[in-house]
């Protein structure tokens, strides 16, 4: 996604790939990556992250927190730190050196966040309108991000891989089950590309308040941008 000066989406362009090698291709010729400009955003999507209260947080630690998710080895792997809901809460991710090294040359000055950084930015604005029981869905392709909040307060935040209706369902109500949510009053609301092929039928045979939504904008498009929009991805409709 590339913005002007003034913050408006102008370009985007929008690839799926396999392998290394192809992201490596992809990177080096794109014109979007490698125009006339040293400062970029990378909005990272993996498993590779947690969140520490800020309270207890020390950045000299950032690896041991990461490892505590997954082993990271520090010599191969970028690890990075953001805040949210006013820099209450840190999150900490992790992607591979040899990622960011695709990118060095086009954008050195390139900042990196975690894609648990945007959804929790998004949600935590909206805090004082949620109701007393509210689980929040957000997928891309085949990935979901689940958060749960309990009077205004984050309860569960996660990550899981889905592949239908039912690995969705799954989570939903595991989740519920652990904070003794009320199936009839807790809302649930559905954000991006369900594709994988969930029916909003059959998920209301277990939970009753359920909505799809579309996020709302922070940002602005030119004239010919606003495709993108169609990609279902968080990224479309805002950004930090």
């Amino acid at each position: 996604m590339a913005k002007d000066k003034n913050g408006s989406v102008i370009g985007t362009h929008l690839y799926t790939f396999v392998d290394r090698k192809q992201l490596s291709d992809i990177i080096s010729g794109d014109r979007l990556i490698n125009a006339d400009n040293t400062v970029g955003k990378l909005y990272v999507h993996n498993d590779l992250f947690c969140l520490v209260p800020s309270v207890l947080f020390d950045p000299s630690l950032k690896s041991t927190y990461i490892n505590f998710i997954g082993a990271a080895d520090k010599n191969l792997t970028e690890i990075f730190y953001e805040g949210v809901d006013s820099n209450n809460i840190q999150v900490v991710g992790a992607i591979e050196k040899e990622i960011i090294g695709l990118l060095d040359d086009a954008l050195p000055d390139l900042e990196i966040t975690h894609g648990a950084s945007l959804v929790l930015s998004y949600l935590f604005k909206d805090i004082n309108e949620m109701l007393g029981q509210e689980v929040f869905v957000f997928a891309e392709e085949n990935n979901i991000y689940l958060a749960a909040f309990a009077g205004s307060e984050l309860k569960v935040f996660n990550r899981f891989s889905v592949s239908n209706g039912h690995d969705l369902i799954k989570y939903i109500l595991t989740v519920m089950h652990q904070l003794a949510f009320d199936r009839v009053h807790c809302r649930i609301s559905l954000f991006g590309d369900f594709s994988m092929g969930v029916e909003l039928e059959d998920l209301k045979l277990y939970v009753k308040n359920i909505v799809t939504l579309e996020p709302r904008f922070n940002q602005t498009y030119s004239p010919g941008a606003e495709t993108f929009k169609g990609a279902n991805l968080l990224e479309a409709f805002c950004t930090t």
